[in-house]
């Protein structure tokens, strides 16, 4: 049985246990969904770990085809495994850190690649910067990462809070208290 390309696959779950065609069925998952699933790992965390993650939904897929049991359509399982491997990734302390940083001097790296004005508006975005990356660096890592999925990465409401496993409602608080919080530590430095 040749795979047929771009459409819905007919799987032959008895025909599971037969290795070479197990590998037909992974090899038209990877043609048909990598694009997708590279994609929605690299939104929400960032290329190299997205890669890194991506890379890992397809290893599981193939370690966990044989049990595929058409409860869902192949994409929603395989999005399904992504999100779950997500959220291992966001949850796992290092790597948080490592994107934590990684958002930081994506940020940086976004500061510095305009095209500076007069000496007096570089003077003062220089200032306003060096203020943001104070306010910034005494968040707490949890809170800096809310902020860089929300408004760096442009993750909607949403999908920050199925990432982080937390409802959409809690994720507002989150992102409104630190929003605060972030606006007293530049207010009490401009003031000092």
């Amino acid at each position: 049985m040749a795979p047929v390309e771009n459409v819905y696959m007919e799987i032959e779950l008895e025909r599971m246990k037969d290795e070479q065609y197990r590998a037909e069925v992974f090899s038209w998952l990877v043609r048909n969904y990598q694009d997708r699933i590279f994609h929605y790992c690299i939104v929400r965390l960032g290329a190299v770990y997205g890669e890194e993650v991506a890379q890992e939904v397809f290893v599981t897929a193939w370690e966990i085809l044989a049990k595929f049991r058409h409860a869902s359509t192949l994409e929603t399982w395989l999005t399904g495994i992504a999100k779950h491997k997500c959220m291992q990734a966001f949850r796992n302390r290092t790597r948080r850190q490592a994107m934590a940083k990684t958002f930081v001097d994506d940020i940086r790296a976004q500061a510095h690649s305009t095209v500076p004005g007069s000496p007096e508006d570089m003077l003062i975005d220089q200032h306003q910067f060096v203020v943001l990356a104070h306010g910034l660096a005494r968040l707490r890592d949890d809170e800096r990462l809310l902020l860089n999925l929300r408004y760096y990465k442009g993750l909607q409401v949403a999908e920050v809070a199925d990432l982080m496993g937390k409802s959409e409602v809690v994720v507002r608080k989150r992102l409104l208290r630190t929003l605060q919080r972030l606006r007293a530590l530049i207010d009490a430095a401009t003031s000092a």
